[in-house]
């Protein structure tokens, strides 16, 4: 059991994340559906965050490799479904806080507090996934024989695991810029502008709510 959840791949991280989240909205919570909906979202994600580090630990580069090349080849699909689904996220969280201003005390700032962490859940869950994407591309069309992979150079001369990976992409993900790894492909290139323009679109999301909170809770 251990060894099952410590090497996920994506599509069942997915559906652990969706269960979770599906078995929250269906509990008998007092809660307001919207309420309900963005737990359900943090429950889900953290699920999938969880496992997706977990994978990270556990993998060196080699087992990386060989993982990437036999699993992870038609991860487009998952990649662009979880992306729309924090972007959907980020709506709810918007129109959640546009009604906080309806309330008061402890149900304010409980409703704020879980924005809030639903928002840190999206944006961590967007590098968790543009981690993999970077893997992916990274192995994929590794020769058979050649350990050394394609598309990005890290530091130290050593093949990458996903860990580093999980590294390069947060860095894209809190400073829309690479730092001490150097991109040498034009497709990952492409993906890491990708990465960085929605990271920048996202953090500035994320400021403007943060403003828009303060400013209600001012009043």
């Amino acid at each position: 059991m251990r060894k099952h959840f410590s090497e996920t791949t994506g599509p069942q991280r997915l559906i652990y994340g969706l269960a979770v989240g599906a078995a929250t909205v269906a509990l008998p919570w007092p809660l307001a559906l919207p309420t309900r909906g963005l737990l359900a979202w943090c429950l889900g994600a953290a699920v999938y965050l969880v496992l997706a580090w977990w994978l990270a630990v556990e993998f060196d580069a080699e087992r990386t490799r060989h993982r990437v090349r036999a699993q992870d080849q038609r991860a487009l699909v998952l990649f662009m479904v979880m992306v729309v689904a924090v972007l959907a996220s980020v709506a709810a969280i918007a129109l959640m806080l546009q009604q906080v201003k309806g309330l008061s005390g402890a149900q304010r700032s409980a409703h704020i507090v879980l924005s809030m962490l639903a928002l840190a859940c999206s944006w961590l869950l967007i590098q968790a996934i543009f981690a993999f994407r970077y893997a992916h591309r990274y192995y994929r069309d590794d020769p058979p024989g050649r350990a050394v992979g394609s598309g990005l150079e890290f530091p130290g001369g050593q093949n990458p695991d996903y860990f580093d990976f999980m590294y390069y992409s947060h860095v894209v993900g809190m400073t829309s810029q690479v730092s001490d790894v150097q991109i040498t492909s034009r497709e990952m290139r492409r993906l890491t502008l990708v990465h960085s323009v929605l990271a920048f679109g996202f953090n500035m999301l994320v400021l403007a709510l943060s403003i828009n909170v303060v400013a209600g809770a001012m009043q």
